[in-house]
């Protein structure tokens, strides 16, 4: 008897702490809205694209910040295996069955294409092509644990042109980036902010290493402190093109660390780990170099527990 109503209560405290989703509309069935292709544009969004159901709102939104080619006004076109491509010369996204929740989805740049005949400059824009989510009810606070999980496969990242390039102004990355605000209206830091990342993938490394930086470098950057971890802390062999991986990780106390050393650099020193809130979420490339790549991301979780307060 004694042994029965323990296993109840272990049954109930396992669902108390099962995760919630922090992310809505995994299957993309809304769609996206899409982005102008600078930030300082009005309007900043123009329109929606690959949407399923007219009746939903589309909750992601496809960034293609620092591109020289918009795909407003691209055609979507349905392959035989049920995915749907949207694509222009520059840029294409492949939306299979079940999106982000199911077979997934691939992004696509071609730098190439975005550059011309001729690298990046320094301090010129490059191209993103990004999914984006704005996120609620976030707070450290409030959280026990913040798990994120995907799958990705690199297809190809492949250069362009036959000039050698700058390791420092010429790459293709991708990485999954949150916002980080601090939200407590009693804190001297109150709505300032950080970016927090996880790499994924840089063509200049095996294994991407960390990075701590202020955000600069073009007119769309938001002159805020960037700490992506390091790669090794997810994975223990290089990244291989056409091999799939998986991140797997708890959010949480990597963002105490991420904390720290904005700290150390002077950003949010008035802040601790209890008034910082995630804001949005983003994965996909960065492409300030002349490479042509392609990625594969499913099964993507962002799931909280909040039950051990």
């Amino acid at each position: 008897m004694i042994v029965a109503v323990w296993n109840i209560i272990l049954f109930f405290m396992a669902a108390h702490c099962e995760g919630i989703s922090a992310l809505e509309d995994l299957s993309l069935d809304g769609g996206f809205r899409l982005s102008a292709i600078r930030s300082s544009m009005n309007p900043l969004e123009i329109g929606r694209v690959l949407v399923k159901d007219e009746s939903l709102p589309s909750l992601w939104r496809l960034c293609q910040w620092g591109s020289n080619f918009s795909l407003e006004g691209a055609e979507p076109t349905k392959r035989a295996d049920g995915s749907i491509v949207l694509a222009n010369e520059a840029k294409e996204i492949v939306l299979f069955p079940g999106g982000l929740s199911g077979e997934g989805v691939c992004l696509t740049v071609r730098g190439g294409v975005e550059y011309g005949d001729r690298l990046r400059q320094k301090n010129e824009q490059w191209a993103h092509l990004l999914v984006e989510q704005s996120l609620r009810d976030l707070s450290m606070k409030d959280l026990r644990a913040l798990h994120f999980s995907l799958d990705f496969q690199v297809i190809r990242c492949v250069a362009d042109t036959d000039e050698t390039m700058d390791p420092g102004l010429h790459t293709a990355q991708t990485s999954a980036y949150w916002n980080i605000h601090n939200n407590n209206p009693q804190s001297e830091d109150y709505r300032d902010m950080i970016w927090f990342g996880v790499p994924i993938y840089d063509v200049r490394y095996p294994i991407p290493p960390g990075h701590q930086a202020v955000d600069q470098g073009n007119e769309d950057s938001t002159g805020k402190f960037i700490c992506t971890m390091e790669g090794s802390r997810f994975y223990d062999s290089p990244v291989e093109i056409r091999q799939w991986y998986t991140v797997d990780c708890d959010l949480v106390p990597l963002l105490k660390e991420a904390l720290d050393a904005a700290q150390s650099r002077g950003f949010l020193v008035k802040t601790c780990a209890e008034d910082l809130s995630f804001g949005g979420f983003n994965l996909g490339w960065e492409v300030p170099g002349s490479y042509t790549c392609s990625i594969h991301f499913k099964n993507l979780k962002l799931e909280k527990q909040s039950c051990n307060k």
